[in-house]
């Protein structure tokens, strides 16, 4: 498989198969110039016809001496001890048929050999031979062999090396250096002496050879598991996975692995190399931040089962049970690090007591993480929002035998206020379309930031709650956004109307199989999204408001240079939907520019990226989860981090702004630092009217005005009421003047909403506490 460099040029980035095959054709092994043999064909050819078929190139096929020579001596030793096979023979089978001892099967691999001369040159026959024989550790053929058992090419090995290949031709497992050196080594010597039988080396030579092998059996120090599937190129296992099973799919596994395929894929290799180097450090640091032990109740067998522990050993004669160090100091270690240790540290700061820092120091980087912290895990994804092409992925904390979910697919969160973007652009759209004075939503907006309360069908209450439960009275859309008000979140859904959103809101997070919650817990992100879906909704608002068909494969090639599949067919223009309008898409990225510069997205500027940025970050309740979702002209990407057991927190503070934006901001900067500036290709196509408002109350300013600004507006939803707030109480922090002073009780069915006053008289029902948390800016 192959990625983009930065050259444009096409470099291999991983390699799939479940037996390695280097194809050695035999015009690249070379002649032998030294004089240890007459014959000059090179080394591994001579160990291989002097094991296997001596006369390769004097028979039809069928060697007669050769099965009267392997009767007799089989006949003599009481049991199969030398075949009768040609070369021939061997590629007839290996190629067509079986591996079943049977008369008919010989028969049949006789004729084949037989037809086989008759259509191919002896050189071609041979060819295949030598790439097609297995070789032990999963490699098949004489080039994938060397690369395994030498790390060198197979036209770079010395007479002993090629012994070797030669003697793993019956019994690999049994031959292998590997596996058994001494087996091997013996195996050897019998392919030296046949060199030497044959004529093709002296005894002299054969015997230096030989010694020379001493070394490679010394210094040879590898796992008897070792394979060739281990070896194989893998640059980017996150990358390599999800591209394996989307192929899969498509191809069927058998063309994957053994069709000899060139895939070319979207990866960016200096994308996917800078996506690493952000992501997986910030994976580890956090993973000692948040500092959550896999499993805490160490003591729990001991409470348990202890008392009859004893009694058990007792009977089967088991070992004691025991720990290294006793409850107490287990107890006073766990409180220590977890409580105590921060404290510490902070107190000799003002002590400045050298040796007791010293001490701390050393517990802190003495205590080991991976065996009792449970892993922060995360997700990257990036893509170009113009052709779909995913450009980066990276799916986790490391990939390895225990984690190996491919989280920007298959990681269910909650986006939390991440979600915002894309309902307010689905609002202002709506309200493009469908222009009402009263009811429009745009960025100078204004809603009530101030308490909610909602009651459920099942009697409870749902009170959402902004993140510091601190309120800013009446605000600005705009501004709303930029400081990750839930409270006014929930008011633009309830003033539009989730059934109005609804088809918007579907088109841009393209849900097949699933469906959008209808309830008003929508406008905090409250239903689950993976980061791919996510990503691919805000690509759509970098796109102009138009759909984002991602693709992770551009074509593959047979090894005949034939496209055999063409994924961009399949992704073309004509697919794409427009969705929202341009002019909504304009407006939310305008938006969002904000919060980059001046909101909660600041951390994003951290590692200078000199370029313009829009995005959002998100936090869901009890620090869960945390986003950022966002992008340039060139490239939408988000960042996500939380444990994969989603009711575990990531500690107090650690919010979207916090541990993702800074990510996501170091990504950029570094994948698109050789990058051209781009615009938005579909800006010149917006229809939006700018006006002077008033900061205060989104209207147009009068003479009482003084702190006025510009805003952008959709034509038909542009403000024509002049300001007369100012001197009057309009910040107060309540809901609007046409609002009942009674609570407000709102349920929510299908296409279908009821406003009703709750009894004076009634008892206060159970009050719910909000399950979702804004990330507004807290002081870090």
């Amino acid at each position: 498989m192959y990625g983009l460099n930065d050259k444009g040029e096409y470099e291999p980035i991983a390699e799939y198969y479940k037996f390695s095959r280097i194809p050695v054709r035999l015009e690249q092994l070379k002649t032998e110039e030294t004089v240890l043999s007459p014959d000059n064909r090179h080394k591994v050819i001579q160990c291989f016809l002097s094991t296997e078929d001596n006369s390769f190139y004097s028979h039809n096929g069928i060697d007669l001496k050769g099965i009267a020579r392997a009767f007799v001596v089989n006949l003599m030793a009481g049991r199969v001890k030398e075949g009768a096979s040609t070369i021939t023979q061997q590629v007839a089978r290996l190629k067509f048929l079986s591996i079943e001892r049977s008369i008919a099967r010989k028969a049949r691999e006789a004729w084949l050999a037989f037809l086989l001369e008759l259509t191919y040159p002896k050189d071609k026959i041979l060819e295949v031979y030598l790439n097609e024989i297995p070789l032990g550790h999963g490699t098949i053929g004489v080039g994938a062999a060397s690369r395994f058992y030498f790390r060198k090419e197979v036209q770079d090995i010395s007479w002993g090396e090629a012994a070797i290949l030669a003697s793993l031709t019956t019994r690999p497992t049994q031959f292998s250096p590997i596996v058994n050196p001494v087996s091997s080594m013996n195996k050897v010597r019998v392919v030296f002496r046949k060199l030497v039988e044959n004529g093709r080396m002296s005894v002299a030579d054969a015997e230096k050879e030989y010694a020379a092998l001493e070394e490679y059996y010394t210094n040879l120090n590898r796992s008897p598991n070792d394979s060739a599937f281990s070896d194989r190129l893998n640059r980017f296992p996150y990358v390599t996975e999800y591209i394996r099973k989307n192929l899969i799919r498509s191809i069927g596994s058998g063309r994957l692995y053994n069709g000899g395929l060139k895939i070319y894929s979207t990866i960016q290799i200096r994308h996917q190399e800078e996506a690493e180097k952000a992501l997986l450090p910030a994976l580890q640091r956090q993973t000692l931040e948040s500092n959550q032990r896999a499993f805490r109740n160490i003591d729990a067998f001991d409470d348990l089962y202890g008392s009859g522990y004893s009694l058990i050993a007792d009977l089967y004669d088991l070992p004691d049970f025991k720990f290294h160090i006793s409850r107490t100091e287990r107890t006073f270690s766990s409180a220590y690090q977890e409580d105590l240790r921060d404290e510490f540290f902070a107190l000799n700061l003002l002590t400045g007591d050298d040796f007791l820092g010293d001490l701390i120091d050393k517990n802190y980087t003495s205590q080991t993480t991976k065996d009792h912290l449970l892993p922060v895990e995360g997700s990257l994804i990036a893509i170009r929002p113009e052709t779909g092409y995913i450009t980066a992925m990276v799916g986790g904390s490391g990939f390895r035998s225990d984690n190996q979910q491919i989280r920007p697919f298959q990681a269910f969160r909650q986006p939390g206020s991440a979600f915002k973007p894309i309902l307010y652009a689905a609002a202002m759209d709506y309200s493009g379309k469908n222009p009402d004075p009263e009811k429009n939503v745009t960025p100078a907006t204004l809603f009530a930031d101030s308490p909610l309360q909602y009651l459920m069908e099942d009697g409870d209450e749902w009170a959402p709650e902004n993140y510091s439960s601190e309120y800013s009275g009446f605000i600005l859309l705009r501004k709303a956004l930029e400081q990750s008000k839930n409270s006014v979140a929930v008011r633009v859904l309830e003033q539009v109307g989730l059934s109005n959103l609804m088809e918007s809101l579907r088109g841009l997070l393209q849900l097949p199989g699933r469906d959008i919650p209808y309830n008003f817990s929508v406008s905090l992100g409250s239903f689950e999204l993976t980061p791919y879906e996510l990503t691919r909704a805000y690509a759509a608002l970098a796109s102009g408001g138009k759909t984002v068909n991602p693709i992770s494969v551009l074509y593959v090639e047979d090894n005949a240079g034939n496209v055999i599949k063409d994924f961009r067919k399949e992704f073309d223009e004509d697919d794409r939907k427009q969705i929202i309008s341009k002019e909504a898409a304009f407006l939310i990225t305008s938006m969002m520019k904000d919060v980059v510069e001046e909101g909660t997205g600041r951390g994003v500027l951290s590692y200078g990226l000199g370029r313009k940025a829009y995005g959002k970050t998100g936090t869901t309740n009890n620090f869960r989860d945390a986003w950022f979702v966002g992008y340039t002209p060139e490239l939408v990407t988000s960042v996500w981090f939380g444990y994969d057991v989603g009711t575990i927190s990531l500690g107090r503070g650690m919010t979207g702004g916090k541990l993702a934006a800074p990510v996501w901001g170091r990504f950029m900067a570094r994948a698109l630092d050789r990058e051209p500036h781009i615009e938005f290709p579909w800006l010149s196509e917006v229809k939006v009217t700018k006006k002077t408002v008033c900061r205060m109350s989104g209207k147009l300013p009068s003479n009482q005005c003084h702190d006025l600004f510009e805003e952008y507006f959709i034509p038909q939803t542009a403000p024509k009421e002049i300001c007369n707030d100012h001197g009057s109480s309009w910040n107060v922090v309540e809901t609007k003047s046409n609002q009942p002073s009674t609570p407000v009780v709102h349920t929510e069915k299908k296409k279908q909403e009821k406003v009703e006053k709750l009894p004076t008289s009634a008892k206060p029902p159970k009050r719910k506490k909000s399950v979702f948390s804004g990330d507004e800016e807290i002081d870090y």
